[in-house]
């Protein structure tokens, strides 16, 4: 890295993937929360905790880089989400006194297409130690209703377009060291946090807001925050190693938005860990992980919206999306052939956070789905580049529960997902 000609080519490599962030939207798969980050993560559905693929480890434990050879890791991912939602109860007209969304066909949000890029590389300090960096893409709820797909073309909160877009962008700088004569590492982080988000047509929700001119519709709106990830790794038994990582809740405040979120704008991003078990079992590695996020104990995301009908004000200091924290428990399995392709299979399931009672206002941002299922390889190729692939399907997942403003009406929230990563490291 000490010459100018290498620190110019990196240094661009991460202004234009930071260039990419903030023009495309980024999108989830446990609710605001990534399955995981580049191709060989996502086929084995997100584990690896315990098993070193890429740089792309310090995204969920910077103690593995100090395993890996030097190397530069480029991601895409396609992502293509299908949110909807279906009022159900009896027919009913606009009225002041009869408020959107009203009883009918199912409405789908617009945005269906995303591209979502991560860039990883790591150094070699000494043979026990070694940094790295990475940028990646987690969160985003970007949905789009229009009203013309509406019952009576009233839109879903009674506005033309109702939605919001919302994405986060990490740089993570990483050291990791090794102790117990190379057997086990630590690995600690820094990551800085970039974060934006529009809301739409959420007006019709002024009367409930301490601040309605920072309710909805002003726009993008950004901020910056600070968090670090720690973690562990190492070698339990002879071909079984443990590890373990957490990650801190990081602060966001959207000024822009104060009418809207609680605390005057706060929407922190929550605190996360994992822990998993990386086996060498028949010719591969058998990951299994457990994944923490705790939607609850952040107040944004994890407070009861039903506090708006005893009087609670958007923007205050009661009144959330009701969130339950999640767990997800992760399953992979990776082996190698003599021809240099390596083949991963995975799978995922997480109880979606979403309670029934707390559907209406998460029309917004439905991530209720569960289950995924991935498949992927890699291929060697001269001069020690790999080429990497990675499918993910999520299969479609309701959530129906009573309107918040027509108890005898019924929301119903549906998901399905499906990806295409495609990754190459040099």
């Amino acid at each position: 890295m000490s010459h100018p000609l290498v620190r110019h080519q990196f240094t661009a490599k991460v202004l234009l993937l930071l260039t990419l962030f903030t023009s495309l939207s980024a999108f989830a798969t446990n609710g605001l929360f990534s399955l995981g980050y580049g191709a060989r993560q996502t086929a084995i559905a997100g584990s690896g905790v315990a098993f070193p693929q890429d740089a792309l480890i310090a995204t969920i434990n910077p103690a593995g880089v100090v395993f890996l050879d030097e190397q530069s890791e480029i991601n895409a991912q396609y992502f293509s989400p299908n949110r909807e939602y279906t009022v159900a109860g009896p027919s009913r007209a606009p009225a002041p006194n009869s408020p959107p969304p009203y009883p009918g066909g199912t409405v789908g949000s617009d945005s269906e297409h995303f591209l979502i890029p991560s860039m990883a590389f790591n150094w070699a300090l000494s043979p026990v130690s070694a940094v790295g960096f990475a940028v990646y893409g987690n969160g985003g709820m970007t949905t789009d209703y229009s009203s013309s797909e509406t019952p009576y073309g009233a839109g879903s909160f009674a506005a033309d377009h109702a939605g919001v877009d919302y994405a986060q962008v990490f740089a993570n700088v990483n050291y990791s060291r090794k102790f117990a004569d190379g057997k086990a590492s630590w690995g600690v982080a820094a990551i800085f946090n970039y974060s934006f988000l529009r809301m739409n047509g959420l007006s019709s929700f002024a009367a409930y807001s301490k601040d309605p001119s920072a309710l909805s519709d002003n726009g993008y709106d950004r901020s910056f925050g600070l968090g670090f990830r720690v973690g562990l790794m190492g070698e339990i038994l002879p071909g079984l190693r443990l590890g373990a990582s957490y990650q801190t809740a990081i602060e966001n405040t959207f000024d822009d938005y104060r009418g809207l979120f609680i605390h005057s704008g706060e929407f922190n991003i929550p605190a996360n860990a994992q822990v998993g078990l990386a086996a060498d079992i028949g010719p591969g590695v058998l990951t299994v992980d457990i994944q923490q996020i705790q939607y609850n104990e952040n107040d944004t995301i994890g407070t009861s919206s039903l506090a708006l009908l005893s009087g609670s004000q958007l923007g205050g200091h009661s009144l959330g999306f009701g969130w339950d924290n999640m767990t997800v428990y992760k399953l992979g399995y990776t082996w190698a052939d003599d021809n240099g392709w390596t083949w991963r299979l995975g799978t995922s399931y997480g109880q979606q956070p979403i309670p029934e009672q707390e559907v209406t206002f998460n029309i917004v941002a439905p991530g209720v789905i569960e289950h995924h299922y991935t498949a992927g390889f890699s291929k060697t190729l001269a001069n020690n580049k790999e080429i990497s692939l990675a499918l993910m399907y999520a299969p479609k997942k309701c959530v129906r529960g009573n309107s918040l403003f027509v108890p005898t009406d019924t929301v119903e929230l549906c998901m399905s997902q499906f990806s295409v990563d495609v990754g190459f490291s040099f």
